[in-house]
């Protein structure tokens, strides 16, 4: 009977803290926490137990950089642009409109607006 394989997460800490460990036969648990370690600013390494007392490096997660400082623009005094008045009374308009409409054979209710005539009987 073989022996089931075996996971660790070694986490390095920065200084002045110990360096922690786990084993487990359940690697996605151990990934999972090799992550958490990792998003909390450690450098997560996690290994795989192959047999007299050797270890395979399987993968290494590091924390996540520090975001670069951005020093805020001054705000830009401008006068706000002129609001257009859109009127819908000239053709051009009423055409966009009409294109802007989804095509529907119903109306709000959910019933049939328009029929098509095949041979003078509506399709049924």
């Amino acid at each position: 009977m073989s022996r089931p394989c075996t996971f660790r997460v070694i986490a390095v800490w920065p200084a002045p803290a110990p360096e922690s460990r786990y084993e487990k036969t359940d690697r996605a648990r151990v990934v999972a926490l090799a992550r958490k370690w990792a998003t909390a600013g450690a450098t997560a390494t996690v290994e795989q137990d192959v047999g007299s007392w050797q270890w395979r490096h399987v993968r290494t997660y590091e924390p996540p950089a520090p975001a670069p400082k951005v020093e805020p623009k001054p705000a830009s005094v401008a006068p706000p642009a002129p609001v257009e008045d859109v009127l819908d009374n000239d053709e051009t308009n009423m055409y966009e409109r009409l294109m802007r409409q989804a095509p529907t054979s119903r109306d709000s209710r959910g019933r049939r607006t328009c029929r098509h005539i095949v041979n003078r009987r509506g399709i049924r």
